[in-house]
């Protein structure tokens, strides 16, 4: 699973979690994430209620759209300098504050297995 990018020169980062929509599941959004974190269920339930809300919010044109494209819901990548994310935000979502404990809940979840 672990997909590389290429972001701002020669640094790699690597996809941690990744939500995007999938006729095929039977909530509509699929994810692709690291091993380590496929068997925290805490964790993968914070992010499916992300983008679940972030799913709601949008006009069924555009979630037409991003399937078609394959634009993902929400990213969260990992670099030497920690983790970020990119999602697909409306105005009327207040996503900040839910991304960081999702952020700080999977930073705990790695930091865990790695001892």
């Amino acid at each position: 699973m672990a997909e590389n990018f290429e972001r701002q020169g020669e640094q790699e980062e690597n996809l941690v979690l990744s939500f995007y929509y999938d006729e095929e599941s039977p909530s509509g959004v699929g994810f692709e994430t690291v091993e380590i974190l496929s068997e925290n269920k805490e964790t993968l339930c914070m992010a499916m209620d992300i983008a679940a809300k972030i799913s709601d919010s949008l006009p069924d044109e555009a979630k037409e759209i991003m399937h078609r494209e394959k634009i993902p819901l929400f990213r969260i990548y990992t670099d030497d300098k920690g983790l970020w994310g990119e999602w697909c935000n409306t105005e009327e979502l207040e996503l900040d504050q839910e991304m960081r404990e999702l952020l700080d809940k999977i930073t705990e979840d790695l930091v865990r297995a790695a001892q």
